[in-house]
């Protein structure tokens, strides 16, 4: 399956990764703010990865987590993070199924921005991946991603020890939407 070039929502672009993107992203992962909640370590060797990682999820599968740059007036061309859909390998025991994340810069949490791009990034993976099924891993401390899967209209599924935390964490779910795809 080609990927898309890019989606578009009122404040945000989602596209392919650049090389340039690596630098931001690595300060974004890098931020005890954002990776607080994290469902696997954010250690040197797991940052420095990461944009290769996401790159190579595309290649193998034809969608993956979309590099996020700001629309809005004033901020165009701001690289925001990351939002899309890629196999959580780091869990095996849910690792066939396509989750959908989010990975947002500090600065720019608080407006709307993860759902947003979210949002776009959910009707993608339902109509041109053509998931059945989409899910959500998340710390059961972090409210302001939980904000984001009730905005989606996703819930909880059940709860799943994730060993590499050793702590349990909260699968949300949602289901295609009927009639679509």
């Amino acid at each position: 399956m080609p990927p898309t070039p890019a989606l578009r929502t009122p404040r945000t672009l989602l596209r392919l990764w650049r090389d340039e993107d690596e630098a931001p992203m690595r300060a974004i992962n890098g931020d005890p703010q954002v990776t607080r909640f994290l469902n696997r370590p954010v250690d040197p060797a797991t940052v420095a990865g990461f944009h290769a990682a996401v790159q190579e999820h595309w290649r193998l599968h034809g969608f993956g987590a979309w590099a996020v740059e700001s629309r809005e007036p004033g901020l165009e061309g701001t690289f925001l993070g990351f939002v899309g859909v890629a196999y959580p390998a780091f869990l095996p025991e849910i690792a066939s199924r396509a989750e959908l994340g989010w990975r947002i810069a500090h600065a720019h949490w608080g407006r709307g921005l993860a759902t947003e791009a979210a949002l776009a990034a959910r009707a993608d993976a339902f109509g041109r991946c053509d998931r059945d099924e989409l899910i959500s891993i998340i710390h059961p401390e972090n409210r302001g991603s939980q904000r984001v899967a009730e905005k989606l209209g996703m819930t909880i599924e059940r709860q799943i020890h994730n060993p590499v935390i050793d702590r349990t964490v909260d699968v949300w779910q949602q289901p295609r939407p009927t009639g679509s795809g």
